[in-house]
């Protein structure tokens, strides 16, 4: 009752307002003398007395225009404190009459009084309009007070009547009630001590659950119900029993931790995925997921450590077990036989550690786009964590690569510049190579890492090893000498038939095209043409092609197609992993990947080219090589790997490769130029000359033994059976113009390799010029030092002494040109007869230079004859005659027997003769012709000058040269 009784009170208050409100629109009433009696009167003013108001005001228009007009200004002149509640209006106006200061007059009281009477009754007579105005919906408002007035009385009996009811029914149902409230209780007081009891028994069996779970790699889930029991714990914390069990959970907490530590540690050696998560999930349970991170890292850096030492102390031989030695001093104690094998194993136990982190930080950019797509399903708040912590492990991430890889890059430098490597041999050093290579690769997949340090190490490494290995193959060319039988070697066509060339074989192809050589050989040239032919291009490009798409050595890196069960870095080598090494020290050459099947295809067209030699009786035989040659050959394909894998110091090696041939050239001259028989003075260029003195001063200084032992050759110089062993001179000359012409062969790619260094580009333009000047040089240098050689056999084909001899004995003063020549060439004519026939029997078994040799008989011969000529005391114009019959008639025979013509010596002959017949201008001819020795050009002032004071001239004249030249 008491609800509904403030409920109609509440009604009643409201109606009160509205009334007021009613009654001041639109404007407030002023309280100038209005009782609420007053105004309740005038609500009660009929309905037709207003309207009889209302006509009244239309019937008097006009008065009322002016009454309205001053009431209005009357109503605007009030002031609007008159329309404020709660303000003292007596009090204002006897303010108002005191501002002045001067005492009250009783005209100014009435004017006011009278003012206040006319504003009072113009609003009233406004209120008026306005209640009459809002009289209508006033009364419907008190009708609907009515109503609701109606309708609280029925609420009322209502509530009355059924309170009635309840207290009938508190009367009879109270005792039950409590009784079934009572039991309620009871039960839940139980259903409380057994959830309690249930919690103790589940907090009995915790830490053997919880071991349960870490056996089986259940990190989150154990670390989940050790923080939900740990919960649970303080809210049970009033009882005394929960105080032990809660000491325990946090003890296993920690136990818990120290496993999660343990399992984190062990990724940085294999990486699980499951175990991963579990992890993560664990960690961010307990709200460490960024410490979790940064010991993550911690771990990898010092598996690094640890793991290096590890290495280092299985490989070292005796070390004592409390004896602790940093790692550098125990790189220095490293046996250098078991250096490749060390570095292996190291570079194994690098690989483990770098792929685990590649894996983890593979694992969180899958984990990273798995959580963008399920958070449209979480809130903003999460998701603003989930994002915080994502860009942390990234940056983590990020930052741990390069401190990772620099802490692996540290130890390979510490390794390489503290061992021994320049004592390895060949194969080891290069497999030190292709690891470190390798390890290069592995850095610049891992966090594009050129790694300058490791790479600065081994450059100084491979320099110092170099140089010693250098000198080790000069020597070795040096015991080939001595042992060589200098016979040639069958079914050597090309370079590109070593295995040393065997990786390089497609770039040497590709770079040879774009330059031609110097000088090519026939057989290059024609394996050349097979190689560049539409069907051979179009089977390398679909080769190379199809290495680039589906090679497992040429299209994936090394991070995806190895794991932390396989590396890089399994003994023994792959033969095509390593030629992939080779091409990796060299960015653009990874199309010059060489294949099995191109290998067989080069086999066959070089096998094809030497069927059609053998069917067509052509001259495209293989090339003239000895067992040092090839050698020579061999040794610079190794430097060529070398250079492909160390390029900064490309040029270096190239200019020992040139060395190489140098020294083989030297020896040649020397072995077999030393025996001639005539003067050695004429038969050498001035390129020739100072070739061998450079040589001599840069090369042959370097040799621990010079000169090489000539037993096995000695005996064959100075055999005229075996024609002073012309075919082993002629291999001799020959194979080092083979060697000219296999390295003028592969000039494109040494040229690219130079390019590939990080020298100026004037540095590698001079490296350029410097390699084709040595070039054109070499080839040049081989062609004059075929002819002391040469000269030394062709010198002893004929009789020298004899036939000058003979030609000493033939009178020049004759008085008429006779019809036969001489006797003496016939001699000549069978000598040239007989070195033909030598040609061809040896032709059988070599390869013969038949122009040079010729070349080299017919300087020889032309030369005899001018020195014949030259004996002569006196000579007519028939004994001049007779000497150009003489010279002619053996000419003839001479290009009949070679096949080629003289030019030069025919010239050389020729032109003394004619000298004969020059008189006065015999001065000129002296001092411009010096093909001719001093001795000559006496005999010719003797003979042909009459004159004993021109002749005295031209005598004075012969020896001041001869002086001058000496």
């Amino acid at each position: 009752m008491k609800k509904v009784k403030h409920e109609v009170d509440d009604l009643k208050n409201k109606f009160l307002n509205l009334k007021q409100n009613i009654l001041r629109q639109p404007m407030q009433i002023p309280q100038m003398g209005f009782s609420d009696h007053t105004l309740h009167n005038l609500s009660l003013i009929p309905e037709s007395y207003a309207s009889s108001r209302k006509n009244s005001k239309i019937d008097g228009d006009e008065d009322e225009n002016s009454t309205k007009l001053s009431d209005q200004e009357i109503l605007e002149s009030t002031e609007a404190i008159y329309f404020t509640d709660n303000v003292d209006m007596e009090l204002y106006e006897i303010k108002k009459l005191t501002e002045s200061g001067e005492p009250l007059k009783l005209e100014q009281i009435e004017e006011n009084m009278a003012n206040l009477k006319g504003q009072h009754k113009v609003i009233s007579k406004k209120v008026l309009q306005l209640i009459l105005e809002k009289k209508s919906e006033c009364n419907r408002e008190f009708q609907n007070v009515n109503e609701t007035e109606k309708m609280l009385q029925e609420t009322i009996w209502t509530t009355q009547k059924a309170r009635s009811y309840l207290n009938f029914a508190k009367k009879h149902l109270t005792t039950s009630s409590l009784e079934i409230l009572g039991a309620y209780k009871k039960r839940q007081t139980l259903v409380d001590l057994l959830e309690i009891l249930k919690f103790i028994q589940e907090l009995k069996s915790t830490n053997q659950n919880i071991e349960e779970l870490l056996k089986v790699g259940s990190y989150s889930e154990a670390i989940s119900l050790l923080l939900q029991n740990k919960n649970l714990s303080e809210k049970y914390s009033e009882y005394t029993c929960t105080e032990s069990f809660k000491q325990k959970l946090q003890d296993t907490l920690d136990t818990t931790e120290i496993a999660l530590d343990n399992a984190l540690n062990g990724i940085t050696q294999k990486f699980d995925p499951k175990v991963y998560s579990e992890l993560i999930n664990a960690y961010k349970l307990l709200g460490k997921a960024h410490l979790a991170m940064d010991q993550l890292h911690m771990n990898f850096i010092s598996a690094i450590h640890t793991s290096a030492f590890n290495v280092l102390k299985e490989n070292l031989d005796q070390i004592a077990s409390d004896q602790k030695l940093l790692f550098e001093q125990m790189c220095e104690s490293l046996n250098y036989e078991n250096l490749p094998n060390c570095l292996n194993r190291l570079c194994k136990s690098f690989w483990r550690i770098l792929v685990c982190y590649y894996q983890v930080k593979l694992w969180h950019q899958n984990y990273k786009l798995y959580k963008n797509q399920e958070q449209t399903t979480s809130d903003a708040k999460e998701q603003d964590n989930e994002t915080f912590n994502d860009e942390y492990i990234q940056e983590k991430l990020k930052k741990g690569q390069i401190r990772i890889w620099s802490d692996i890059q540290a130890k390979m430098t510490i390794f390489i510049s503290s061992t021994k490597l320049s004592q390895l041999k060949y194969e080891s050093f290069i497999q030190i190579l292709s690891i470190v290579q390798r390890m290069k690769k592995v850095g610049y997949e891992f966090c594009d890492d050129n790694s300058q340090k490791m790479l600065e190490s081994m450059k100084n490494q491979c320099i110092e090893f170099f140089k010693r290995y250098h000198v080790t193959c000069l020597d070795e060319i040096n015991l080939f000498i001595e042992h060589e039988v200098w016979v040639q070697v069958q079914c050597f066509n090309s370079v590109l038939q070593l295995q040393e060339y065997k990786s390089t074989k497609r770039a040497i192809k590709r770079y040879s095209n774009d330059k031609k050589s110097v000088n090519e050989s026939p057989a290059t040239t024609a394996v050349l043409s097979v190689n560049n032919s539409p069907t051979k291009r179009a089977l390398d490009d679909s080769s190379v092609n199809s290495q680039d798409e589906s090679s497992i050595y040429g299209s994936c890196g090394y991070f995806v197609r190895f794991s932390e069960k396989s590396s890089p870095f399994e003994i023994p080598f792959d033969q095509k992993m390593l030629e992939e090494d080779f091409l990796a020290g060299i960015a653009d050459e990874t199309s010059c990947y060489y294949s099995e099947d191109s290998s067989d295809n080069d086999n066959d067209n070089i096998t094809q080219i030497n069927n059609n030699n053998n069917n067509n009786n052509d001259n495209l035989s293989s090339m003239t090589v000895n067992n040092t040659s090839l050698n020579i050959l061999r040794i610079i394909g190794r430097y060529l790997q070398m250079c492909r894998l160390l390029y900064a110091i490309a040029p270096h090696i190239i200019y020992s490769m040139t060395e190489l041939i140098d020294f083989y050239l030297y020896a040649i001259y020397e072995i077999f130029a030393k025996d001639l028989s005539v003067p050695s003075e004429a038969l050498h260029s001035s390129e020739l000359t100072n070739n061998l003195k450079r040589i001599s001063e840069t090369v042959i200084s370097k040799m621990r033994k010079w000169p090489p032992s000539m037993q096995m050759i000695e005996y064959d110089l100075k055999d005229s059976e075996q024609f002073f062993a012309l075919s082993k001179r002629i291999n001799a000359v020959e194979s080092c113009n083979s060697i000219i012409e296999q390295f003028t062969f592969i000039h494109g790619y040494l040229d690219h390799l130079i390019e590939s260094t990080k020298a100026t580009a004037e540095e590698v333009e001079s490296e350029h010029q410097s390699l084709k000047i040595y070039i054109n040089e070499m080839t040049k240098c081989v062609e004059d030092v075929r002819k002391p050689i040469y000269i030394a056999v062709t010198s002893r084909a004929i009789d020298i002494h004899t036939t000058i001899m003979s030609i000493n004995k033939v009178k020049w003063d004759i008085g008429h040109v006779m019809v036969e020549h001489n006797a003496y060439v016939d001699v000549l004519n069978r000598s040239s007869q007989l070195f033909a026939m030598r040609l061809e029997e040896m032709s059988s078994s070599i390869t013969i230079p038949k122009e040079a040799l010729w070349d080299s008989y017919a300087h020889v011969v032309t030369h005899v004859l001018v020195e014949g000529f030259a004996n002569a005391k006196k000579c007519s114009a028939a004994g001049r005659a007779l000497m150009q019959l003489d010279f002619t008639h053996f000419l003839s025979v001479l290009v009949t027997l070679s096949g080629t013509k003289h030019t030069q010596h025919q010239q050389y002959v020729d032109q003394y003769i004619k000298a004969f017949y020059l008189g006065s201008a015999l001065e000129e001819f002296i001092t411009t012709q010096k093909a001719y020795s001093s001795k000559h050009m006496v005999g010719l002032i003797n003979c042909a000058c009459n004159d004993k004071k021109l002749r005295q001239k031209l005598l004075n004249l012969v020896e001041s040269m001869n002086e001058t030249k000496n």
